[in-house]
């Protein structure tokens, strides 16, 4: 049995490439049986495999004596195998309180990151924090996220491996964990929180899973099985979001991200990720982005052009011709900072305009057909301009090609822009749409000091 136990360990370890040769390991242990379980099959593992260890243990704050005693029963039974240990106490209580989290996911975070601080502080070209998750966990896990109404990625549960993470008893059930313990004589410390029915974790370790277990003696590992096939679906979706993201976004001069609005033709929820992906780009992070952003970000591209939506962190989503632009609340252009002390605009009644002037610098535009709020600004992706009465559109881009303007100067023209509709490209031309004819009634007049001359 105990030779199977190991054997199962130690394949996963190879399996999924948790240990290498040379490695430096941080194992955290609680006192409890599966972290017990981790340091003995880790101290097993060094017969085979070259690789130093280190243990630590991290006391909470939250169970008085009992919590000291667990930190002082790792330290002895370190001590007696000469392994290093350092322990790490911190306030989980006061850190619950301060940040309005539970005292379980408070002492989760403080946990991780004192493991973090740990292996920052040493020395070694591959370091490895080996913490104790199960099957049970990884099934407790799945079905949390389950009912949490989370995507595949969060329903794929705990990975083998995630940065620094190892996790090399995900292969292993409890029961047999705690056989292995009694077979080699190693006592462990029982946790009185862990029975407390306060948290959810708890009650569906305590409940659910065993109703799940006498309905199906393998739901455990089945569930498990579950996890790691959604973990490879989640893999081969990520990497056709990555492609599709390429494909259908474009990053903008301001600084945002634009998405072309041909990403509808793909699947829906293909749409919905590289979404998030695009979203979580402009915003410069993803926490609090949920579907309700996502399918209001879908719904914006119904929307006729200039309609603009409020996302989180200050994203401006805006609806232009070619898709939706998502703009970070501090756009990096500063084209109208730049140049807006040499834009003067003048609204006029049509009958005291007179002749309308032909210059170079100075361009007159129908005020009744702007839509959006006049912008100053330098090139985006999704501009266009109109070309001909008839009201057909060519691309910005396209102009500017066929104008034969080089490439180095274009990210550098100054723009007359009604939401993507350029009125004015300065120093060439305005779009055909804005032009006075017999019907106009108010005139808006942009002159443009910034010119050698107004011809």
């Amino acid at each position: 049995m105990e030779q199977q136990f190991l054997q199962k360990i130690f394949f996963y370890i190879k399996e999924q490439e948790l240990i290498g040769a040379g490695d430096m390991v941080l194992a955290g242990v609680s006192g409890g049986a599966d972290s017990m379980c981790l340091l003995e099959v880790l101290c097993t593992y060094q017969k085979q495999l070259t690789f130093d260890l280190r243990v630590v243990h991290v006391e909470h704050g939250i169970r008085g004596a009992d919590s000291l005693a667990d930190a002082s029963y790792v330290q002895q039974f370190c001590e007696n195998r000469k392994i290093p240990c350092e322990v790490v106490s911190v306030d989980a209580p006061g850190y619950s309180a301060a940040h309005g989290l539970s005292v379980e996911e408070a002492a989760r975070i403080l946990r991780y990151e004192a493991f973090e601080q740990a292996a920052q502080g040493i020395e070694a070209d591959h370091v490895r924090i080996a913490v104790a998750h199960h099957m049970e966990d990884q099934a407790e896990t799945m079905l949390w996220q389950l009912i949490r109404g989370s995507d595949i990625k969060g329903m794929g549960g705990m990975r083998a491996k995630r940065g620094r993470i190892i996790r090399p008893l995900l292969a292993v059930g409890r029961a047999q964990i705690e056989e292995f313990l009694r077979e080699h004589g190693i006592r462990w410390r029982e946790d009185r929180t862990n029975c407390d029915g306060a948290y959810t974790r708890n009650r569906l370790r305590m409940e659910v899973l065993p109703v799940l277990s006498q309905l199906n003696a393998q739901a455990v590992g089945h569930l498990c099985e579950s996890a790691r096939r959604l973990q490879e679906t989640e893999d081969y979706l990520a990497t056709q979001t990555e492609l599709l993201y390429g494909k259908y976004t474009d990053d903008t001069p301001n600084g945002g991200i634009f998405v072309d609005q041909a990403l509808l033709r793909e699947p829906v929820f293909l749409q919905r990720r590289v979404l998030y992906r695009a979203l979580g780009a402009a915003a410069g992070r993803a926490k609090d982005l949920g579907a309700r952003h996502i399918e209001l970000l879908r719904e914006l591209f119904s929307h006729q052009v200039g309609r603009e939506l409020m996302l989180p962190y200050g994203v401006r989503g805006v609806r232009d011709y070619e898709g939706v632009q998502l703009l970070p609340e501090c756009p990096q252009s500063n084209a109208k900072e730049s140049f807006e002390d040499q834009i003067h605009m003048e609204v006029l009644d049509r009958v005291d305009v007179g002749e309308i002037s032909k210059k170079k610098y100075t361009k007159w535009f129908d005020y009744d057909k702007i839509e959006c709020n006049v912008q100053i600004r330098r090139r985006q992706s999704g501009d266009y301009l109109t070309v001909d009465r008839a009201g057909h559109r060519q691309k910005l881009k396209n102009y500017l090609v066929n104008e034969k303007i080089p490439k180095s100067q274009r990210d550098e023209l100054l723009l007359l822009a009604d939401g993507s509709h350029i009125m004015w490209v300065v120093g060439h031309r305005i779009s055909d749409y804005y032009k006075i004819d017999e019907h106009t009634k108010h005139v808006l007049k942009v002159q443009y000091d910034g010119g050698k001359e107004d011809e």
